[in-house]
């Protein structure tokens, strides 16, 4: 299996590499196969695209994207990636039409790719797989997925904000044949998510690294539940699997 490279554009919790900017919402690259995948858009159009173009990705490269859910500040970039992207797919959960606050961009019908169920995205990859949506009540309530990415001897859990809670995507493991005991790290933005010291326990001896974006709240406890492979994450900085 080759390389695996993820890359948040799009990111506001903490710092930036030289020349890219900081910009509310969530984005990220993922490189996988030879394919350029976006993983949720940002807030705005400008800072996506600056921060495609600084890190030397134009946004027809891109081959397609997943929005983990419909709020502004992860769909909003999109609009800039579709004027010069027109045909790409766009891959949203089954929920995505049903109400929510702070609702985003509407994604064109026929740049719309609806996944049904938990499961592998094999027209992308057979190493992309999706969780279920999840419904929330946070801000009068969202539904959500996930997207786990096989790496070779472990799973990437990138997440846009955990709304539902990040137990509800771990637990789809098993629904999307992920061992339990496979080696993990995760990525993304967690919200006011955390784990029980129970819970924190329990996963320790699989997880490889942490990576907070964007929401997270709890970014102390999870220091002090994981250590030196809790990470605070940094935009345009490229994290190889």
């Amino acid at each position: 299996m080759s390389q695996i490279k993820v890359t948040v554009l799009i990111d506001d919790l903490n710092g930036a590499m030289n020349n890219f900017s900081l910009s509310y919402g969530f984005a990220a690259l993922i490189e996988l196969n030879g394919k350029k995948i976006l993983f949720d858009a940002g807030t705005k159009i400008d800072p996506l695209l600056k921060n495609l173009i600084t890190y030397g990705v134009g946004a027809n490269e891109i081959d397609a994207v997943i929005l983990s859910h419909n709020h502004n500040d992860h769909t909003d970039g999109l609009p800039g990636i579709l004027k010069e992207n027109h045909n790409v797919p766009v891959y949203v959960h089954k929920d995505w039409d049903k109400p929510a606050n702070f609702k985003g961009f509407q994604v064109p019908i026929k740049n719309r790719v609806e996944v049904q169920n938990a499961g592998q995205i094999k027209q992308l990859s057979p190493n992309i797989l999706l969780t279920n949506s999840y419904y929330s009540s946070d801000y009068g309530g969202v539904y959500e997925h996930a997207c786990y990415i096989k790496a070779s001897n472990s799973y990437i859990l990138l997440c846009g904000c955990c709304h539902p809670g990040l137990n509800r995507f771990l637990q789809d493991r098993n629904k999307l044949g992920i061992p339990e005991s496979s080696n993990l790290h995760i990525i993304g933005g967690l919200h006011g998510f955390k784990f029980s010291q129970q819970e924190a326990k329990k996963l320790l001896p699989i997880l490889n690294s942490i990576t907070l974006f964007h929401c997270t709240l709890n970014v102390k406890t999870f220091r002090e539940q994981f250590g030196e492979i809790c990470r605070v994450g940094i935009v345009g900085k490229v994290m190889n699997f």
